[in-house]
């Protein structure tokens, strides 16, 4: 193709056009914060239970259901790009973690969710490596391409790609150009109008992700993992969860929270959450901001707390400059107070 050709071929809009253009709606993978064409990277410290959250969500998404308080309310194709565990492995975490989403419909994520997994290749199957763009001989597809035909085959809504280091064959991480290969696909899977989940590890001090900063340039969302103060790798999948790049609105469940997943009374396996200090004292200040509360009591019942802690989050949120005492004040003085606050 001449460089002619390959202008010709690019598709350009006037201001007028693109402003009478009607675009069908959003397809919502994971309400409220990953749409169609969006992409989410998920990353942790090794053994904090990133892969136990992913595929969670590729339950989720392909049976439908919920997850600390994300719905994915329609069943939708995932394709699930393992480079690590063992497929046995897979299918028993996979099996188990069925009851840790609420609503599930086990049949349709049977169908739904289909898995492209390293270890369960022929010894000498050529995996597809996310950084080849290029062909390596001839005859034969880049990694890129495979991937990319499978989303197709597959008719994938969503990717999940578990994880960078085990799928991406990059000299060094560090290295800025090197995330290029990298940004290429997940602008191809957007231009395809598909979403994707990319896992990968924390660097060596454990609160960021490991290598360039130019990798998180095209994400939507940026979620990190941390073991809370305390815990061990041997307390299994316990982590605060971080959002550490949301474009969307705030609300009580995109706020940094700790999550768990463990079995209750009956063996039922499940995540539970609860809001860290931080998005507690967040919460509250949005609430009393509102407008909407006419004393901190009411604060307290809207947010399940007492009155005792939202009084020291009211504390600690003046000292750390996030609301002051008139504002405060002004906030709670909105609506009048019924008979029972008297």
């Amino acid at each position: 193709m001449t460089i002619g050709q390959q202008a010709a071929s690019l598709r350009t809009t006037t201001l007028a056009d693109l402003l009478d253009r009607q675009f069908p709606p959003r397809a919502v993978l994971i309400a409220p914060w990953l749409r169609a064409a969006e992409s989410c990277l998920l990353w942790a410290p090794t053994g904090v239970g990133k892969s136990m959250l992913v595929n969670t969500l590729a339950l989720a998404v392909a049976g439908g259901g919920s997850v600390a308080g994300w719905n994915a309310a329609t069943p939708r194709k995932v394709l699930l790009v393992d480079g690590e565990m063992h497929i046995e492995d897979l299918r028993e975490r996979l099996a188990m973690l069925a009851g840790a989403v609420e609503g599930l419909d086990v049949a349709a994520a049977g169908q739904n969710l289909v898995i492209l997994s390293r270890q369960d290749q022929d010894s000498e199957a050529r995996f597809p490596d996310l950084a080849e763009t290029m062909t390596p001989h001839p005859g034969t597809k880049s990694g890129q391409d495979v991937i990319m035909a499978k989303v197709r085959e597959t008719g994938a809504e969503l990717v999940i790609l578990d994880n960078f280091s085990t799928l991406a064959e990059v000299a060094d991480e560090n290295d800025a150009s090197a995330m290029s290969p990298i940004l290429s696909f997940l602008m191809r899977l957007k231009q395809a109008d598909v979403a994707c989940i990319l896992v990968h590890h924390a660097g060596k001090a454990g609160n960021d992700y490991r290598g360039s900063s130019k990798l998180a340039t095209t994400f939507e969302v940026i979620i990190g993992l941390v073991r809370p103060d305390g815990q061990a790798v041997t307390d299994g999948a316990v982590f605060e969860l971080l959002w550490r790049k949301y474009r969307g609105r705030p609300t009580a469940v995109t706020r940094d929270a700790e999550m768990r997943l463990g079995a209750d009374a009956e063996g039922v396996t499940g995540w539970s959450t609860k809001p860290t200090a931080g998005a507690e004292m967040l919460a509250v200040v949005d609430a009393v901001r509102s407008g909407q509360f006419s004393t901190q009591q009411r604060v307290a019942t809207e947010l399940g707390l007492s009155a005792v802690q939202v009084g020291r989050l009211k504390v600690r949120a003046v000292s750390q400059g996030l609301i002051s005492e008139a504002e405060w004040r002004a906030g709670l003085a909105g609506p009048v107070p019924d008979t029972q606050d008297f």
